[in-house]
């Protein structure tokens, strides 16, 4: 997949979600049955589970793609950059640099399905602790660029102008028997737009009525909350709108971290 996403320059995740859906249905199969696939993890069904919780890595590296199709600039995959209080691992940057990036994303993959004895998680399980860390992450990269003459005032206003945009790119596997809905995976992405991030897009999936394999859900239509390609283009048109017309990220401002 990430190949044909190379290759054919292609710039929606829309043209490989089938191939994303069906990727999660065989890893959960094989999480479920304790068997690993060839070539995938050493050390049997312990050494798969490294490979199985990776693949929030590889939705980070397949978002960080599809954007370079579209701006045509290198977009930064888990880049550790300074905000004003410490170092974060960034899922998403551009420019691709250590201090004052200009656009940044978070991503995440959560729900998976019960496998031996251990239970099914939920697309939300945990999700009061990555709203905090969303709002933190966001918080600390524009206080990175603050100076002792900077005036917040509203805080509405100062966080939707000061630097980094900052945006949250989710998908995940829906158990209903977990509470889960794309409704509230719609409404947990919104009360962090609403507050400290700029957008987020929703990418979801469950089990077919046969239980024979995963199908995508459609995201419910929201205030700055939609499906991933309007998220990715939106976050590609902020890259353009930076980077000019000559096509260049300009210098960072420097870091006031201690």
């Amino acid at each position: 997949m990430i190949s044909r996403v190379q290759d054919r320059v292609i710039k929606r995740f829309s043209e490989v979600q089938d191939d994303w859906v069906q990727l999660m249905w065989s890893l959960d199969a094989f999480r479920i049955a304790s068997l690993t696939p060839t070539g995938m993890g050493k050390g049997g069904p312990s050494g798969f589970e490294g490979v199985y919780r990776g693949k929030g890595n590889w939705f980070a590296l397949l978002l960080a793609l599809l954007i370079d199709n579209q701006t045509g600039q290198l977009v930064g995959s888990r880049t550790r950059i300074q905000g004003f209080s410490q170092l974060h691992q960034i899922d998403l940057t551009w420019p691709s640099r250590e201090v004052d990036p200009l656009v940044c994303a978070e991503t995440k993959v959560t729900g998976a399905p019960a496998f031996g004895k251990t239970p099914a998680r939920g697309a939300m399980s945990d999700w009061s602790n990555r709203r905090k860390e969303l709002k933190f992450a966001a918080t600390d990269l524009k206080l990175a660029r603050r100076q002792q003459e900077t005036a917040i005032q509203h805080w509405d206003v100062w966080r939707q102008d000061a630097p980094p945009k900052c945006f949250f790119l989710w998908a995940a596997r829906l158990d209903a028997s977990n509470g889960d809905s794309i409704e509230r995976m719609a409404d947990g992405a919104q009360s962090v737009v609403n507050t400290y991030l700029d957008g987020a897009g929703v990418f979801a999936w469950k089990e077919n009525s046969k239980r024979t394999r995963y199908e995508p859900v459609a995201v419910p239509p929201r205030s700055r909350i939609s499906d991933l390609d309007d998220v990715l283009y939106r976050i590609a048109s902020e890259i353009h709108k930076a980077a000019g017309s000559d096509g260049q990220a300009p210098p960072p401002v420097g870091s006031t971290a201690p």
